[in-house]
């Protein structure tokens, strides 16, 4: 077949574009790739100059080099001084817009700084622009000192994250609930705060954990506060920089109650901003002593439980806790007493129930029926030689019928033991007995081996192993205590995670003095070191009007005690291991 030598050519190039138009259309429909992780970048060229001095301008354009979008400004975006009126804050194609109004109140003589945190960012991926801010002064020259530091929680030594740093260009204590800063920064995750670009003078300074207020005030009912205890004095001779550590704390000028919760029959719980008060700090209404109630009052950390019980022929009444020297109460309903008796399971404490109480939850406002008796979960209770053991239920335990207890070691009856309630601590028995090292004994308590405060016992069987540790388990710790001040009282523990496992209390002298703690079980354990000031053998917040610190916390985390060992180990009361300063 003959084709025409134009007609040749035309099939030829036809073939060619439709090969180039089909590779072209692959190209385009590739996917994948790197992902952008670049942060929008400042156009110079097209913004507003940055550091400008003499500033009287109602705007500011700050231009980047791609499509930006605003996150959370409210949050992220702060300007410090604060100005009367808070500018606003929009997108224009590639640029922000700073619109400070038509009649800018700007202070004279000052350098401002608008920090934009992480407010800015790339429309596609959403990264920030970093260490994005303007700076601009009404006067003739920008500020340049800067103060810096880290905001710590007085009590854990942990840095906290979002804390508002202020300085305030007055001096009375009352200028924190009364005024806003001259000069504020916020911290970041690792509680460091920068704040640049402040003039010379003298500094109240304050730090406050504001949460979701953000108002640039103290709530001194909820928020924590901490403060150096001079002036910050700034000027040329500090080098440009000033560096504050701050800690945190709750603010206490009196104990009070923080939570009161009496939503079941039987307890009442009480809360406290601080430890609670040796004389108890509750009285029992009139009509509850009329009406026959009995109570029992235990203490733990910041709690207060009251434990009461009407008698069981009389019909519960609403009745009421005052709360000294307070004018706070708590309102106590009539709960019925016999829904109580139904839902009642008397049990290990690790056993649920919110570690107060528990037992069946009432369902549509019926109260659900009792739970069959059970074979509970096995307990092991470890027991250091020479010591008791301790049992911790969910209710006060009152009595014990050793008769329902079946005792075996080796699978041989063992009798050589005494079980009582703790004197200190309502719902713990104390297990004691002439117990070798590496004994093991299983322990068996039948219903009706154990009575508590409400007079009912447990149903449930409650299995227990009972083991003796050997020296070959057990390490000792030799501790030196450096640097204190004599005449200082000092409460040091010995702590296995959040568990305390031994205290001393003791007066500082010239001396070092070393402590040796025996028989601890092999483990990786922290020193507490506590600065008690008032030697009321406990840790105390501060207060801020008092312009009281709260006491100081050092803290060393030790070398891993092995078994059958014997680790020396030291802690300073100084600033290396402080924890609240």
């Amino acid at each position: 077949m003959f084709i025409p030598l134009q007609r040749m050519k035309n099939i030829i190039v036809f073939i060619i574009g439709s090969l180039l138009l089909s590779n072209c259309a692959r190209q385009g429909s590739l996917v994948g790739g790197a992902k952008d992780t670049t942060p929008p970048g400042i156009d110079s060229l097209n913004s507003t100059p940055n550091y400008q001095t003499m500033f009287n301008k109602n705007n500011v354009e700050l231009a980047f080099d791609e499509w930006v979008v605003l996150k959370d400004v409210a949050k992220e975006i702060l300007v410090s001084p604060p100005l009367e009126k808070r500018p606003t804050f929009t997108i224009k194609k590639k640029s922000v817009i700073v619109d400070f109004g038509e009649k800018p109140v700007f202070k004279p003589n000052t350098t401002y700084t608008i920090n934009f945190g992480n407010a800015v960012r790339d429309l596609h991926e959403g990264n920030p622009a970093k260490d994005l801010r303007y700076v601009f002064s009404t006067g003739p020259v920008i500020d340049s000192l800067k103060v810096e530091g880290i905001a710590t929680d007085a009590l854990t030594g942990e840095p906290i994250e979002n804390v508002t740093v202020m300085l305030y260009d007055q001096m009375y204590d009352s200028v924190i609930v009364k005024e806003k800063p001259y000069y504020f920064a916020r911290t970041d995750k690792s509680g460091q705060f920068s704040i640049k670009n402040v003039k010379g003078g003298t500094f109240k300074m304050v730090a406050i954990d504001e949460g979701q207020t953000s108002d640039l005030k103290w709530n001194s009912g909820s928020e924590r506060i901490g403060f150096p205890m001079q002036p910050l004095l700034l000027n040329d001779s500090i080098g440009g920089r000033l560096y504050v550590p701050v800690s945190l704390f709750k603010n206490q000028s009196i104990v009070k109650t923080t939570d009161k919760n009496a939503l079941q029959y039987g307890v009442v719980r009480i809360g406290w901003t601080g430890t609670p008060p040796a004389d108890q700090g509750i009285v029992i209404g009139e009509k509850t002593l009329e009406a026959g109630i009995q109570y029992k009052i235990e203490n733990y950390r910041d709690t207060t439980l009251l434990w009461y019980d009407f008698p069981k022929d009389t019909a519960t009444i609403p009745w009421s806790l005052t709360i000294k020297d307070t004018t706070n109460k708590v309102a106590v309903k009539a709960f019925k007493r016999t829904e109580f008796e139904l839902r009642h399971r008397l049990r290990p404490l690790e056993e649920g129930g919110g570690g107060i109480g528990g037992g069946g939850r009432s369902r549509g406002g019926k109260a659900a029926p009792p739970p069959r008796p059970t074979l509970l979960a096995l307990k092991n209770v470890p027991i250091l030689p020479g010591r008791t053991g301790s049992l911790k239920f969910n209710y006060p335990v009152v009595a014990v019928d050793t008769a329902q207890w079946v005792v075996n070691k080796d699978s041989v009856p063992f009798r050589d033991f005494t079980i009582r309630p703790d004197s200190a601590q309502s719902r713990v028995l104390t297990v004691n007995g002439k117990w070798k090292p590496g004994t093991t004994l299983t322990v068996t308590i039948l219903p009706g081996g154990i009575t508590d405060f409400y007079g009912l016992s447990n149903v449930d069987t409650i299995p227990y192993t009972i083991t003796v540790m050997t020296d070959k388990q057990l390490g000792t710790l030799v501790l030196t205590v450096e640097e204190t001040k004599p005449g200082i009282s000092y409460v040091l523990e010995i702590l296995n995670g959040t568990t305390l496992e031994q205290e001393r209390k003791f007066t500082a002298t010239d001396t070092k003095p070393t402590f040796k703690f025996g028989e601890m079980l092999a483990a990786t354990y922290t020193a507490k070191l506590t600065e008690d000031l008032n030697a009321n053998g406990r840790w105390d917040t501060g207060d801020y009007f008092a312009q009281r610190q709260p006491e100081l916390i050092f803290t060393k985390k030790l070398e891993p005690l092995r078994a059958n060992w014997e680790l020396e180990a030291s802690i300073k009361a100084a600033k290396g291991d402080v924890k609240g300063k």
